[in-house]
């Protein structure tokens, strides 16, 4: 297996993995209770900064990855931009 195509799935796979964590963490932020002492619930043994916390960071972290998807693929980028604006 060459590198560049080994970078390739190591990168489409890293999206999908923190897109999904990111996706949940969402989930669980937004279903949690509100309320003056809703900070202090332990939720799978974390409390809400750290949700927020773990959510922000990997949001960061697909949105690199993302960018990153679109440099190593910019010739298709490039092509379907040719081919739409052509239409």
């Amino acid at each position: 297996m060459s590198w560049r195509k080994a970078r390739r799935i190591v990168l489409f796979y890293s999206m999908i993995v923190t897109g999904i964590i990111t996706a949940i963490t969402g989930f669980i932020l937004y279903f949690w209770p509100h309320g003056p002492k809703a900070g202090q619930l332990i939720i799978f043994g974390l409390q809400k900064q750290v949700w927020e916390d773990i959510h922000t960071y990997l949001a960061l972290t697909a949105a690199i990855l993302i960018i990153l998807h679109v440099i190593e693929n910019r010739a298709c980028v490039r092509m379907y931009v040719k081919e739409t604006l052509k239409g």
